[in-house]
């Protein structure tokens, strides 16, 4: 399980409108993929000698590049058996959350329902209950330590985690660089996210390759996709008040 992230946690007016991460689940028997997906990508963007040049979706999937956004998605479209799930934090509702305005609380809480929703997909594996080996992109300027340490204390019980079946996932996590493939295809999937989020609300064209990877969101047992692979903290019209909304929410 690769998680990025995108956004800035920060809650000042000048800050993005919303923080979110990312998470991509790939069934150990097809990390193989991951290697493929991300190697063919980067060969795309730099080349034969660049082929080992970490992608990031800012530098490299820039609004003048459509065309490498597009077929991003459709090569991450084409992964079989993986599940993404997406946390959104709109910062209008997140200031008002006790706590949000300090930005490692900040992040905190939301790795902590990110990985909450990832131990749920685990136990929910088609096929039989998995174990979710969790690797973060490392966050410039955070002390993980903390985090690893605020969800050992929710993993303990030590606070209400609404059953969560914690045992799914191996402890501890792990935060890592760029250089993972995964972590490179999880941040193009943050990109594809936010591109959506940062459209204008009646715009459907922001959300064409966000769709393309529709069937891969996580969703409940009975179909559910809110709550599930798409985590709205706060105001659920931020995304559900979109006009592709119902397009994303069909199976």
């Amino acid at each position: 399980m690769y998680v990025d992230e995108t956004g800035d946690r920060g809650l000042l007016p000048k800050s993005s409108p919303f923080f979110a991460m990312t998470a991509l689940m790939v069934p150990a028997e097809e990390d193989w993929n991951v290697r493929f997906t991300a190697g063919g990508l980067r060969a795309l963007i730099h080349g034969r000698s660049g082929v080992t040049t970490p992608l990031h979706w800012v530098d490299h999937f820039k609004r003048k590049h459509a065309d490498r956004r597009n077929y991003a998605a459709r090569q991450l479209a084409l992964m079989p058996a993986v599940k993404v799930t997406h946390v959104i934090a709109p910062k209008a509702s997140a200031r008002s959350y006790p706590g949000m305005a300090d930005g490692v609380r900040f992040y905190n809480f939301t790795t902590r329902l990110l990985l909450e929703r990832v131990a749920y997909a685990a136990d929910q594996w088609e096929g039989g209950p998995r174990t979710a080996t969790v690797r973060l992109g490392a966050v410039r300027g955070m002390d993980h330590r903390d985090t690893a340490d605020y969800l050992d204390f929710v993993r303990q019980g030590r606070t209400n985690n609404w059953q969560v079946p914690w045992q799914r996932i191996k402890w501890p996590p792990v935060w890592t660089g760029t250089e993972w493939d995964g972590i490179q295809l999880a941040d193009l999937h943050a990109g594809l996210l936010n591109v959506a989020l940062t459209g204008d609300p009646a715009d459907s064209d922001c959300a064409d390759n966000l769709l393309l990877c529709k069937h891969q969101l996580y969703r409940s047992q009975a179909g559910t996709l809110l709550g599930c692979g798409m985590k709205v903290i706060g105001d659920l019209s931020f995304v559900t008040g979109r006009c592709w909304w119902n397009k994303l929410n069909v199976p």
